[in-house]
């Protein structure tokens, strides 16, 4: 795998961009050397097809080549996020396919609870194998109690935020885990997968309220998925015998 970040000297989210690339691969756990090439002249621009500073490319391809710039030039970016940095998730996504990491994408409706939680287990569980991410039909943002009780078992989601399937819509997973029914309606055939699943977990804020729910019951959720996972993902390295 070759990650290769074009940038121009002024550019102000070379750097921050810089430092997610090598964040997401100490998170994933490649290692890797990035290149590096610096955009001077507009000769050197239109030699490298330089689509705007910075631009991302692994094995050559651009991140993104629907949002490069029409011409080459020493301008900056707009990446599909609206911002001059890759967005953080879809660019974990590409190096972990590209590091030959199979990738699972977990769903449910507002990605606060289930699948965050979800998500947390794999990357800690099965990190040499599997690259999990998460996403809701809705987004409203990571439960207290569900940063809680990851907490409890020395996994700390508190930095992580409520994504909606939307953000990977130009990635196709090994798999799509589904783990409510209303979001496995709506993902019938969305976000592309080469297998798709259905888990259906209790939301634990049903009983109690929207946005109200017994810890208790964040932690007896924890541990279903857990043991689910557990099970699903070692028949899925070893086969049923397991």
């Amino acid at each position: 795998m070759e990650i290769e970040l074009l940038y121009t000297k002024d550019c102000a989210n070379y750097k921050s961009t810089k430092r997610l690339i090598q964040d997401t691969l100490e998170e994933l756990k490649v290692k890797h050397t990035l290149k590096e090439t610096e955009i001077r002249t507009i000769e050197e621009a239109e030699k490298h097809s330089f689509g705007g500073s910075p631009t991302v490319r692994i094995n050559g391809k651009d991140i993104e080549p629907e949002n490069r710039g029409e011409a080459a030039g020493l301008m900056c970016r707009i990446y599909a996020n609206g911002t001059g940095m890759p967005d953080a998730e879809g660019l974990r996504f590409k190096i972990a396919q590209a590091s030959g990491l199979k990738t699972v994408l977990f769903v449910c409706t507002g990605n606060s609870i289930r699948s965050q939680m979800a998500e947390a287990l794999v990357n800690n569980l099965f990190d040499r194998q599997w690259a999990a991410f998460s996403a809701g039909i809705l987004s409203t943002g990571v439960n207290p109690n569900a940063i809680k009780v990851m907490k409890e078992i020395n996994i700390d989601i508190s930095d992580k935020r409520a994504k909606h399937i939307d953000i990977f819509n130009n990635c196709t997973f090994d798999k799509v885990i589904t783990l409510c029914s209303d979001a496995d309606r709506i993902c019938l055939v969305y976000p592309v997968a080469t297998e798709k699943e259905l888990m259906v977990f209790h939301d634990p804020l049903a009983s109690f309220g929207f946005g109200v729910g017994s810890i208790v019951s964040f932690r007896n959720l924890r541990d279903k998925i857990k043991l689910k996972l557990l099970k699903y993902f070692k028949e899925q390295q070893y086969g049923s015998i397991i």
